[in-house]
């Protein structure tokens, strides 16, 4: 029966909205539910509750242990019957244990902390991702319009080409590339509509487990780009107060914490006890017994296991610390390059949107004389394409401000929680 029914887990059931989702995905409403569903979150936060349950559980070891029994019997002899009853109460307070339960509890204190600084990692983790599958949807459905606009041009220009050339005016070669050249377009239109499908399943599996197979989002790239950014002050600083940082400095202090542990192994022992004991044949017939005293233990030779344990908390601290100086030292030099990819990425959408408003400028022009005879096919064939690169790139580059972005702060350690108060 435990086999199979009580010991299965069932996973929550997971559903696909099919066509558009009932509402217009905006990106505070992303963050609001990736927050309550996201499963490595939850995940995470269970993690925390159990280093918090665990914590408490090494406070407990200063407290007494009290530990109570009854006895109660039966015995028969031929036909005589014996009966007894014996009530046992025993308590022990420890009262020096060389620095172990000190030791315990800043361990499990700090291994808290570190947990703590697990879930922000975590935290940080998930924004980045569900910021990157957000700002890509935007980007295929921006893609997507330039893409028809494409598509609309390349057959217009199709249709002339058609009508030049059986006026005799142009070579079947320059038709058949614009005829082409048309039908590419009318693919990335439809390859575009696809891409929109699977990333919308994409961002639904961020926002833990909201899918539909065309997800609407809120927003235009244009109204999401911040500000100029401005070179951090301290690198270092950033990089101490970095969540892998601190959870590994959490780390080692834990490890450092154990060095107590095991040196208590070293020092004798003190335990305070009491019992209380009572027998009898009946229980309004007992005879009580109190015992008060103090249990000292003196670690006399254990083989140098005692002291080896010593010797290895104290080499593990050590290469904590330096993981954690590694940690430190290699965040430091990702934030320079990190801030300096967000850096050029910001500076390049006015270049993209200077080439964007030439290329345009050229095309009329181009697309004028191409009529008109004054510009061959291939000038034109040329001004067409590098209008329709542009177009292309200039979406590119308005994304990718927004993921490098999302790139700088997850390298600072920024939250989805912290995400719910920036004013976008």
């Amino acid at each position: 029966m435990l086999g199979s029914g009580c010991l299965r887990v069932r996973l929550p059931q997971a559903q696909i909205i099919s066509g558009p989702a009932q509402e217009e995905m905006a990106w505070k409403r992303a963050v609001q539910l990736t927050l309550g569903h996201h499963p490595d979150l939850r995940q995470a936060r269970e993690t925390l509750s159990a280093a918090a349950h665990n914590r408490t559980q090494a406070l407990g070891a200063y407290l007494p242990s009290v530990d109570g029994t009854i006895k109660s019997t039966e015995s028969r002899s031929g036909s005589s019957t014996t009966d007894s009853l014996a009530l046992d109460l025993d308590v022990t307070q420890p009262l020096f244990a060389g620095g172990r339960i000190t030791g315990e509890a800043l361990q499990a204190w700090r291994q808290w902390e570190a947990a703590r600084w697990a879930y922000v990692e975590q935290s940080a983790t998930v924004r980045q991702s569900l910021r990157g599958a957000f700002v890509e949807l935007l980007r295929l459905y921006q893609l997507l319009e330039v893409n028809r606009k494409i598509a609309a041009r390349r057959a217009e220009n199709a249709e002339l080409l058609r009508l030049r050339y059986e006026a005799g005016r142009e070579h079947q070669g320059s038709w058949r590339r614009a005829q082409a050249i048309a039908e590419q377009a009318a693919f990335d239109v439809r390859q575009t509509e696809r891409r929109v499908e699977s990333q919308s399943l994409a961002l639904g599996r961020q926002l833990g487990g909201y899918f539909a197979t065309a997800m609407p989002v809120d927003g235009q790239l244009e109204q999401l780009l911040p500000a100029i950014p401005e070179p951090p002050q301290d690198y270092v600083l950033l990089a101490e107060h970095a969540p892998p940082v601190q959870r590994l400095t959490r780390s080692a202090e834990a490890l450092k914490a154990a060095i107590l542990s095991s040196q208590a192994s070293l020092w004798p022992t003190v335990d305070g006890t009491f019992n209380y004991g009572a027998s009898g044949t009946k229980s309004s017939d007992l005879e009580d017994d109190r015992t008060l005293g103090v249990t000292v233990s003196v670690p006399l030779f254990h083989g140098g296991q005692n002291v080896q344990g010593v010797l290895e908390s104290s080499a593990q601290y050590r290469a904590a610390v330096e993981a954690a100086r590694s940690a430190r030292d290699g965040r430091i030099a990702e934030l320079s390059e990190r801030w300096a990819a967000f850096r050029d990425a910001w500076e390049l959408v006015a270049v993209r949107r200077s080439f964007l408003e030439a290329a345009r400028q050229r095309a009329e022009i181009v697309h004028a004389q191409y009529t008109s005879g004054l510009a061959s096919f291939q000038d034109f064939d040329i001004a067409e394409q590098e209008l329709a690169d542009s177009e292309k790139s200039y979406v590119q580059s308005l994304a990718d401000v927004l993921i490098q972005e999302a790139s700088w702060l997850f390298t600072q350690g920024a939250t989805l929680e912290e995400a719910l108060n920036v004013q976008e």
